[in-house]
């Protein structure tokens, strides 16, 4: 579309702008800004950007079907709206505000004005304070001494701030506030092995739906969640993450091993929706990293899944001692994390599993294994799986998994990347999930991780888009037309992958 030279909807920019660089920055952002499909259409906004910043008119580009632009409410899609916008501080335009350049992008309706980033009546805007403007009913801190509120009619209120139990009043993104003091951190991966907020581990062979994590002792200043899992059959050897659900005080999100979410605030019936999304009421947001989908909430709850053997959930700790469920209870002690419903402590780690299991009236489930017995890995199995060729790798101290070893400790992934293999018979795939789970809690962490996929060793084929290469650690060969050819341009590969393949981005 960009480089198409005697026609399309840039041709008038093409003698002013060259496509060339903005073709080469578009291919290459979308295979590398960690599988963001919106990637391309940001790509093609910027050359649009430019013709406009340079007077050119542009032609209409987006479609319902290609980049089409999803507005915030009481706002409307421009291609070449004014530079300049009512705003709370400004709500009338200026005579003087010139008549181009113009831009594309989300113009607030009549009667509304922008309030940072929202459109907004005038008598919502809200309150400029030392020299700074902060929306309506938005708690801000000037220093950690005083926390203020932006109320109607742009008054602000302070008074002396004090920040609660586990938190602590620092500047965390930017923003100056009382902030956790720490994070927990519950993992479920692999065959589906589990590691509690206070690191106690355990393995769940069952293929049922169990509460994960909820808060059982409730207080003022939290905000209630229930997590479920749901486990499912695997292709007998192995039993993977199917979804997992997350029932928030305004409402529930389903995820699942595709990329897609159904949301549906109480009351309302599903929806579902694609990736990225962000409610109105911006307490949740939902994107894709790579092979990650990330839930953030307001309340500071996060969620990592890797659409199939890896599930991090980290809380802040304000929620310490107060969650209970398959997680744990967060107190910082692990011999007391295999608490009933009850609160008396199981005696078995069967009978923990069981007492948070979901009674599910549309399917029978299994424990999985028969008779409560689950077979061991042979020792001769064991010792072949443990080596760097295999699942040694995740513990080599020259490996690629090094940097990660202060941060997340290989044993426990170790261990459990041995038995699923083993359960597998020894099948690659189990190893390529195993070491993938490993790279999602070292990533989550902040660690760098080497390379480890090669073209013969997991490598990820049919995952990518055709301009992003075939992901096989050799850069040479990625320029590669759908006959196998080599290209002689980046945007001959473009223009020879224009398929749903690529246009899905």
């Amino acid at each position: 579309m960009v480089a198409v030279p005697s026609k399309g909807p840039f041709r008038e920019c093409h003698r002013v702008i060259s496509p060339e660089p903005f073709l080469q920055d578009c291919a290459f952002d979308a295979c590398h800004y960690k599988g963001h499909r919106d990637t391309v259409c940001q790509g093609v906004s910027a050359y649009v950007t430019a013709c406009q910043s340079h007077g050119v008119v542009v032609e209409t580009w987006r479609t319902a079907e290609f980049c089409a632009l999803s507005c915030p409410p009481h706002s409307h899609y421009e291609l070449c709206g004014s530079p300049c916008q009512p705003t709370c501080h400004t709500p009338s335009i200026p005579a003087s505000c010139p008549a181009s350049p113009c831009s594309e992008g989300c113009f607030c309706d009549t009667g509304y004005v922008l309030s940072g980033s929202d459109c907004v009546p005038y008598s919502e805007c809200g309150c400029e304070y030392l020299g700074r403007y902060y929306q309506k009913d938005t708690e801000f801190y000037p220093s950690c001494r005083e926390r203020c509120r932006c109320s109607t009619n742009g008054t602000v209120t302070c008074q002396e701030a004090f920040c609660s139990a586990h938190e602590e009043c620092r500047l965390e993104d930017g923003v100056l506030g009382c902030h956790p003091t720490g994070y927990g951190r519950l993992v479920v991966s692999g065959d589906p092995h589990y590691v509690t907020f206070d690191g106690r581990t355990f393995n769940i062979p069952g293929s049922c739906t169990y509460i994960l994590a909820q808060v059982c002792k409730p207080a003022q200043q939290l905000v209630n969640f229930t997590v479920l899992v749901d486990h499912e059959a695997g292709r007998g050897w192995v039993f993977a993450l199917h979804s997992y659900t997350v029932t928030m005080e305004w409402g529930l999100v389903t995820l699942f091993q595709a990329s897609h979410v159904t949301l549906s605030p109480f009351q309302v019936d599903l929806e579902r929706y694609t990736l990225p999304l962000v409610t109105e009421d911006k307490n949740l947001r939902i994107g894709q990293e790579g092979n990650n989908i990330i839930l953030h909430t307001a309340a500071g709850i996060r969620i990592l899944y890797n659409t199939a053997t890896f599930l991090l959930i980290t809380v802040p700790d304000v929620y310490r001692g107060r969650l209970c469920g398959l997680g744990g209870d967060y107190d910082g002690d692990p011999s007391d994390d295999f608490r009933l419903p009850s609160g008396a402590l199981a005696g078995t780690t069967q009978e923990f599993v069981t007492s948070w299991k979901v009674p599910e009236k549309e399917r029978a489930c299994s424990d999985g294994c028969d008779d409560g017995v689950c077979s061991r890995c042979d020792v001769a199995n064991e010792a072949t799986y443990s080596r760097n060729g295999s699942c040694g790798i995740i513990r080599d101290a020259e490996g690629p998994f090094q940097g990660c070893h202060p941060r997340v400790s290989p044993m426990e992934y170790f261990a459990h990347c041995v038995h699923d293999i083993c359960a597998a018979n020894g099948a690659r795939t189990a190893l390529c999930h195993a070491l993938q789970a490993y790279t999602a809690a070292c990533q989550a962490a902040g660690a760098t991780v080497g390379v480890w996929r090669t073209k013969e060793f997991c490598r990820l084929t049919s995952r990518l888009c055709a301009p992003c290469g075939n992901f096989n650690g050799n850069p040479r060969d990625d320029l590669k037309l759908p006959d196998g050819r080599d290209a002689q341009s980046i945007g001959e590969v473009v223009d020879m992958w224009k398929s749903r393949d690529f246009a899905g981005w």
